[in-house]
C-alpha cells in the first residue's frame, strides 16, 4: 500500500507567510506618508514654475517695464486686467487654489518683507474670504543699460507662517530700453 503525500501547507509555513507579508506590508506603509509629502511638493513646485512662466510671459510682452499687464480669467473678475509697475518696488499677488491667474495685487515698498505693508500674508489671505492659497511677489532690479533681473518669489500655502511654508525663487533677464 503507498501512502498519498498531502498537497496542503502545514501551520507553520502559513505563519512564515503571513509573518513575512506582515512585514513588507509594515514597511510600503511606512513610505506613504512620504511619497505623499513629496507628492505635494512636486505639485506646488510644478505650479510655482507655471505662475512664473505666465509672469515672464506679461513681462516680456509689456513694451515698459512700468506697464506689465497680468490678466484674469474667467470667473475671476473677468475683463480687469492688471497694470504692474515693476519699476515702483514690489508687487505682490495671490493666487486661489488650482489656477495660475491671480485673485488680487497690491504694491509694497521696495525691501520690504512679506510681513510688511497690509498686515502679514496670512491676514490678507483672510481677507481674499479664503480664496488665496499662493502669494508670489514680483520685483525688477536694474542692472544698467536697460538690463534688469526679473524675480519671482512663489510661496504656498499662504495661509500658514512664512517658517512652514515653501517658496521657490525664479529669475530671468529682460532687456527694455
Amino acid at each position: 500500500m503507498t501512502r498519498q503525500r498531502s498537497q496542503a501547507f502545514s501551520l507553520v509555513e502559513v505563519t512564515i507567510a503571513i509573518g513575512i507579508f506582515a512585514f513588507v506590508i509594515v514597511g510600503v506603509m511606512g513610505l506613504l506618508p512620504a511619497g505623499m509629502r513629496m507628492r505635494a511638493d512636486a505639485a506646488a513646485d510644478t505650479r510655482g514654475v507655471l505662475i512664473s512662466q505666465e509672469l515672464f510671459a506679461a513681462v516680456r510682452a509689456a513694451t515698459n517695464l512700468s506697464k506689465v499687464v497680468v490678466r484674469d480669467g474667467p470667473g475671476l473678475r473677468a475683463g480687469n486686467n492688471r497694470t504692474i509697475n515693476l519699476l515702483s518696488g514690489q508687487s505682490v499677488l495671490g493666487y486661489p487654489s488650482q489656477t495660475t491667474v491671480p485673485y488680487w495685487s497690491f504694491d509694497r515698498n521696495p525691501g520690504s518683507s512679506w510681513t510688511n505693508a497690509g498686515g502679514s500674508d496670512a491676514e490678507v489671505a483672510q481677507s481674499a474670504a479664503n480664496a488665496i492659497d499662493t502669494l508670489t511677489r514680483l520685483t525688477a532690479t536694474n542692472l544698467g543699460g536697460g538690463l534688469y533681473r526679473v524675480n519671482v518669489e512663489v510661496r504656498a500655502p499662504a495661509s500658514i507662517p512664512l517658517t512652514n511654508s515653501r517658496s521657490s525663487l525664479f529669475s530671468t533677464l529682460i532687456y527694455s530700453p
